[in-house]
C-alpha cells in the first residue's frame, strides 16, 4: 500500500535494461504489465504511482547494496537492506526494481514464487 517514508525492493535477474523494461512497463499490447500480474494480482496495472519507480541493469553481486548503490537514494536504502540481508542475498542478481513511498505486502497482495524477481523487503527511505 502507499505509505510515505517507505521503498519497497526486488531483485532478480535480466539480460538487458529492454528486457526488464518489456517485465515492469505497460505497453501498448498487453493491458497489465507482468510486474503486476506477479506481485498485484493483476488488479491494476501499478497500485503505485510510477513516478516514484527506479529499475535497471547492473552487474551480478549477492551484497544488497551494491544492488542499489546506482539509485537516487542507495546510500540510503542500501543500509537497510543490509539489515535484512546481513550475509547477503542467497543468489547473484543484476537487477533492482525500486518502488518508493510504497510498502508492499506479500500477505497482502500474494505473489508468483516463479516471477523473475524477488521481494526483498521494504525499508525505510527519507525521500526529503
Amino acid at each position: 500500500m502507499e505509505q510515505e517514508g517507505f521503498v519497497s525492493v526486488w531483485a532478480g535477474v535480466f539480460e538487458t535494461d529492454q528486457a526488464l523494461k518489456e517485465y515492469f512497463d505497460d505497453i501498448a499490447e498487453r493491458d497489465i504489465s507482468p510486474f503486476s500480474l506477479d506481485f498485484f494480482d493483476g488488479c491494476d496495472i501499478y497500485p503505485f504511482d510510477i513516478d516514484f519507480s527506479e529499475r535497471s541493469v547492473h552487474e551480478f553481486t549477492t551484497d544488497p547494496e551494491v544492488l542499489v548503490c546506482h539509485y537516487s537514494e542507495g546510500t540510503a536504502i542500501g543500509p537497510e537492506l543490509k539489515k535484512l540481508f546481513p550475509q547477503g542475498l542467497e543468489q547473484p542478481c543484476n537487477t533492482a526494481i525500486l518502488v518508493y513511498n510504497y510498502r508492499y505486502d506479500p500477505e497482502e497482495s500474494g505473489f508468483n514464487p516463479n516471477a523473475p524477481v524477488t521481494f526483498l523487503g521494504a525499508v525505510p527511505c527519507d525521500l526529503d
